[in-house]
């Protein structure tokens, strides 16, 4: 079970769960990386033993690969060939481990990082509508690409570069000590003003960080809701206002993205000037101690490139310090995610031991009230429904009808009070259960991107060709698919574009149709369609609600027909509303 995240809580600790698959791959990349490394040390030495035995004197105290440069003759120009040779095979060797590192390395932290992207996903689909409820359909699905994104870029960040570079640097600086103690004292003591350096600036680059990536969700909320309205926004002449908006909020994208520059720039030039520093005391240590005899001119060599080498890492891990900052910022907004609390509904509960395979069909409310915030939808409500019984729930807006079948289907759990089916509360049934027992036709179907019969198949995916196309032609969607080209495979743009609205509400019954329920949810199934549509979702709704327990919010007179008792809600308020179905 993964840690719960707070804002006090190390963002690593919480995510470490993601990682733990891949220790392995981690770990022969670490073994990979120590090997570059070591490569890396060797270098600079063909170069000192160059200098050292060919154009040197060839002192004794020269580079410890100088009797290699004898294999392929004594002459300068051998060992000249024979220090070129080595140095390409040094630079081969560190290439080919450089690869494998990358390779397994990277790949892991791109396999973490489409694992939180898969969880993400997975457990923002599963979160109660009342969170969906207080969200926008963009910021949530910022959360998920450009979010989790930006994790992406800071854990192959951190592969590719971090780590890595930390590697190469420690391997720098021990090699330093070790070839003269006043080098490694002087290389050591370049890191601590780069760490400070570091430190300083990854606060504030993390502030700009987190405003920017709040600013881009705010923006991507306000992107996606303008085009999911584009057709009231060309009806109204809305233009305007939503690129004022736009405007707005592209301008607090641009003062954190400004921030964030402005931290960058900084840095660079800071790091320079410490790099200029420790180069130049080692430079005049150095050749202090040639002067003097204490060393030959290839370690100086040796050494400047070792100071070079420790560096650079430190100079690719500043500029890294933007992207670890938005990587973090992006991942508290994804832990926050993680760290919703999903209601959990047990496979089995005391109360739901032995259920069949369908249920009979009784609905009760016992009591029930249902708050959203400080708003009260629905206010101690009784009501029986029998199996079979087709009850329409009427009365004014605001009187909590729609509230009352999304607690029947379980989207909502009922502030006080009990709704059950077949005597069970909805609360401890198992909901792959529920879901079997319970479909719905809504105001306006909503259909997928795909083709119709994909669509129709939705509520059972594993159904087949056949019954998709029997519950089709019990619809009556067959009635006006058969003179597409493509019949059922016909393909829909996004929210079922392409089709009428009576067409997606008879698509939405076969998929009801499809699903075979034993309780069937209608929630104003035929508002807003002309009379000659209404009569044909009519029609296919007779086919679906027949032997159905059938709970309906309408004030059309055509479906009224087909209830067998009507219920009338009143506004919510201090009194009790208590459901006595009235037969026809």
């Amino acid at each position: 079970m993964r840690t719960p995240f707070t804002p006090h809580r190390p963002l690593l600790r919480f995510f470490r769960g993601f990682g733990a698959p891949y220790r392995r791959l981690f770990a022969l990349g670490v073994g990979m990386r120590l090997c570059e490394t070591a490569a890396d040390l060797v270098t600079p030495w063909p170069v000192a033993a160059v200098i050292d035995h060919v154009l040197g004197p060839g002192a004794s105290r020269g580079s410890p690969l100088g009797p290699l440069l004898g294999v392929l003759g004594t002459g300068r120009t051998a060992m000249l060939t024979a220090a070129a040779a080595l140095v390409v095979l040094v630079a081969l060797v560190s290439a080919a481990f450089d690869y494998a590192g990358d390779r397994l390395m990277n790949g892991a932290g791109e396999r973490m990082s489409a694992a939180i992207r898969r969880e993400t996903f997975a457990h923002l689909q599963r979160l109660p509508l009342s969170y969906h409820d207080r969200q926008t359909v963009g910021g949530s699905a910022s959360r998920v690409i450009t979010d989790c994104g930006a994790v992406k870029d800071a854990l192959v960040a951190f592969c590719s570069v971090l780590f890595p570079g930390v590697l190469s640097a420690t391997g720098y600086a021990a090699a330093l000590l070790v070839l003269d103690w006043r080098f490694g004292l002087i290389g050591v003591a370049a890191v601590p003003a780069v760490l400070f350096l570091g430190v300083r600036n990854r606060r504030r680059g993390h502030r700009a960080a987190r405003r920017r990536r709040e600013a881009e969700g705010e923006l991507t909320a306000l992107v996606t809701e303008a085009l999911q309205g584009i057709r009231t926004v060309h009806a109204f002449g809305g233009h305007g206002v939503h690129d004022r908006d736009f405007a707005a909020g592209s301008r607090g994208v641009l003062s954190a993205g400004l921030e964030a520059v402005d931290v960058q720039a900084r840095r660079v030039p800071l790091l320079e000037s410490v790099t200029a520093a420790a180069t130049a005391a080692l430079l005049w240590t150095g050749g202090v101690g040639v002067l003097r005899g204490w060393w030959s001119t290839g370690h100086l060599v040796v050494a400047l490139g070792y100071l070079t080498g420790m560096v650079a890492p430190l100079r690719a891990l500043s500029k890294l310090s933007g992207t670890f900052a938005q990587g973090q910022a992006s991942a508290e907004r994804v832990a926050a995610v993680l760290a919703e609390p999903c209601p959990l509904r047990a496979p089995v509960r005391a109360g739901a031991r032995g259920l069949p395979h369908r249920a009979r069909g009784r609905v009760d409310f016992a009591g029930v009230s249902m708050d959203y915030g400080d708003r009260r939808a629905l206010h101690r409500l009784d009501l029986k429904i029998a199996p079979g019984e087709r009850i329409a729930l009427t009365g004014p807006n605001g009187a909590g009808k729609s509230t009352a079948l999304a607690l029947v289907a379980g989207l909502y759990r009922p502030t006080r009070g009990t709704v059950r089916i077949d005597g069970t509360a909805t609360a401890d049934l198992p909901e792959e259960w529920l879901r079997r027992q319970v479909t719905a036709v809504l105001q306006e179907t909503f259909l997928f991107a795909g083709t119709i019969a994909d669509n129709i198949r939705y509520a059972r995916p594993d159904a087949s060709p056949r019954q998709v196309r029997a519950a089709a032609e019990a619809a009556l969607v067959t009635a006006f698919t058969d003179g597409f080209p493509d019949g059922l495979g016909t393909r829909l743009g996004d929210c079922g574009g392409g089709l009428s609205g009576g067409q997606r509400q008879r698509v939405g019954i076969a998929r009801a149709l499809l699903a075979d329920a034993p309780i069937v949810l209608l929630d104003e199934p035929t508002s807003g369609l002309d009379a000659e549509a209404e009569r044909l979702v009519v029609a296919a709704l007779g086919r679906l609600v027949a032997h159905r327990t059938v709970v309906m919010v309408t004030h059309r007179p055509a479906l009224l027909e087909t209830a067998t008792g009507t219920v009338a809600l009143a506004p919510a308020g201090p009194g009790p509303a208590t459901g006595r179905p009235a037969g026809r």
